[in-house]
């Protein structure tokens, strides 16, 4: 898995056609049957987007099968299957399949048609709600995952593009002082060399300057998607990675241990542990930001109407929805500012709170989705505004 980050998630919000397919699905990342209940779920998909596009669309079949190609192609390709993560986004318009994988939780396979994307699943993955990096501090080979309380998944970096081993490094520096020890420095000169680079605090300078070089490499990376940080490795470890480190999100407290990638369930629970009193305060401090806002005057928890126009003009700093919601289906006109709400969804339509998401985050704000206890009764969505209501 790779990053996915804001840009990402901008990048496929600004995907307009006639139609746009979006299929979410709860993917295994492992299989004893070959992947067949996936594969299942996808085809059982596309079967039922095609009637839909011959039905409400009115496209023709040769139509429906250009467009819907990418999808059914996935349905005979094993490989693909073989690197699942938890949920599988596919994106299809004009002949075209955009595809993400992400750790994150679905409950059943979904799909929407549009003029544009259905994206309000892919939020969590670029906020800090409940999301987080673990970085393993294993001189063998660094390791990167991302994490919730339920998942976890390794990152895969590009050794070519970060550092990820200590001791690989050491080994090639040997061999060629070796090489030229052999060619005319003299058997002093090795000793010398060996004398120095064996005392524990030399080990320690070499490990310190390796970090530097590794996190200037990978941190860039991190801030295209900036999560909470915690490390693990054995103790001695963590200040040297702190002491490089210029990770603004890098937290306190470690995961203690020789950890290697065999142990990932169990560097998983234990970084919950450190993690769990992070999202906690960051969930209290939210909580009495919204409190200290409503008293202002500068939040909308009881008209949806109200805040998606709010959010459609750039004036919505952050939106919580539902996890669970009912889909608002309707459409917005910028040039009177007015909203059409629908019963069911019809073509041109789209869930318009998928659309204030999307332009939420567009403008610089945050989306979270959250559970119904954290929203008014009988309510999918509440928002605090940038500025307080005249």
């Amino acid at each position: 898995m790779k990053i996915f980050d804001k840009h990402d998630f901008l990048r496929i919000t600004k995907i307009q056609s006639n139609p746009v397919v979006s299929i979410f699905i709860p993917t295994k990342r492992k299989s004893t049957n070959a992947y067949k209940e996936d594969i299942l779920e996808l085809k059982n998909q596309i079967k039922d987007i095609k009637t839909k596009l011959e039905d409400s669309w009115e496209l023709d079949r040769r139509e429906i099968e250009r467009l819907m190609k990418p999808a059914a192609e996935l349905l005979d390709d094993f490989e693909f299957w073989q690197n699942n993560s938890d949920l599988l986004a596919l994106f299809l318009h004009d002949e075209q399949l955009d595809i993400v994988k992400l750790p994150l939780f679905i409950e059943k396979s979904s799909h929407f048609i549009g003029n544009r994307p259905f994206t309000l699943p892919l939020i969590p993955a670029i906020n800090h709600n409940g999301h987080f990096y673990i970085l393993l501090l294993n001189l063998e080979k660094i390791l990167l995952y991302e994490a919730t309380r339920d998942v976890i998944q390794e990152i895969i970096l590009d050794p070519e593009e970060v550092a990820l081993s200590f001791t690989t490094e050491e080994s090639l520096v040997e061999n060629k002082s070796q090489l030229h020890g052999q060619g005319g420095v003299g058997n002093a000169g090795a000793m010398f060399h060996g004398h120095d680079e064996g005392s524990d605090e030399a080990k320690k300078t070499k490990i310190l300057n390796y970090f530097h070089r590794m996190s200037s490499m990978l941190e860039p990376k991190l801030n295209k998607n900036p999560l909470p940080l915690f490390l693990a490795g054995v103790d001695y470890l963590i200040p040297l990675y702190r002491k490089a480190s210029k990770y603004n999100f890098l937290q306190n407290g470690h995961v203690s241990g020789a950890f290697s990638a065999k142990d990932e369930r169990t560097l998983h629970q234990k970084a919950w542990e450190l993690a769990e009193p992070y999202f906690s305060e960051a969930q209290k401090k939210l909580e009495a930001e919204y409190s200290d806002k409503k008293a202002a005057n500068q939040t909308i928890d009881n008209d949806p109407v109200s805040l998606i126009k709010k959010a459609m003009t750039g004036g919505v700093e952050t939106l919580f929805i539902d996890f669970n919601h009912t889909h608002l289906w309707g459409k917005y006109n910028a040039d009177d500012h007015k909203v059409e709400l629908f019963d069911e969804p019809e073509k041109g339509s789209h869930c318009l709170i998928d659309l204030a998401a999307t332009k939420v985050i567009q403008s610089g704000g945050k989306a979270f989705l959250v559970t119904s206890e954290n929203l008014p009764k009988n309510q999918s969505i509440k928002g605090i505004l940038r500025y307080p209501i005249s």
